[in-house]
């Protein structure tokens, strides 16, 4: 009986280690990425986190010294027609908190997983997620973003959203 348990007792954490190895990989894969995106409201100043597919779980979440980019906060950069260009590495599940940049990055320590759920601001932010290369291709990232735009994002992967209330 002892031994069994202590064969689950070691399985678990490595289970566990993998599958937060996954995602800490899936997000750097998407974070080297130039995302282009489209919300239903103003969440610009509020901080992103991913969930899984069902929207039950985040799953990827940023420590509050992880908000800055390029040494200031990481929010997003207008393009033109309502697109913003993500600096956080979000994707199709991204949900936005209640807390904004500001407050979230002066935060001793990261909220607990259940007080984040508590506090989604917007389940179902999404309007458009488009995928743009790799982020190091573009010398005057808003300029060349804004002629993509203009010319219909040639070149660039749309993203399935699915939006509040449909089934998966």
């Amino acid at each position: 009986m002892s031994i069994s348990i202590l064969f689950i007792a070691c399985r678990a954490p490595k289970e566990l280690l993998n599958e937060t190895n996954m995602n800490i990989r899936n997000h750097q894969s998407t974070w080297q990425q130039t995302i282009v995106y489209k919300t239903t409201g103003d969440f610009d100043d509020y901080v992103p986190v991913i969930m899984n597919v069902e929207k039950t779980k985040i799953i990827t979440y940023p420590s509050p010294n992880d908000l800055f980019y390029n040494g200031k906060l990481a929010k997003p950069i207008a393009l033109k027609n309502g697109y913003l260009l993500d600096n956080r590495g979000i994707n199709e599940n991204v949900v936005f908190l209640k807390y904004t940049y500001e407050v979230y990055s002066k935060l001793k320590e990261v909220p607990a997983l259940t007080e984040m759920i508590k506090i989604i601001k917007e389940k179902y932010p999404l309007k458009e997620l488009i995928y743009c290369g790799s982020r190091y291709q573009y010398k005057d990232e808003v300029k060349e973003l804004n002629t993509l735009i203009d010319a219909g994002f040639p070149g660039c992967k749309r993203a399935k959203i699915i939006p509040m209330g449909m089934d998966l």
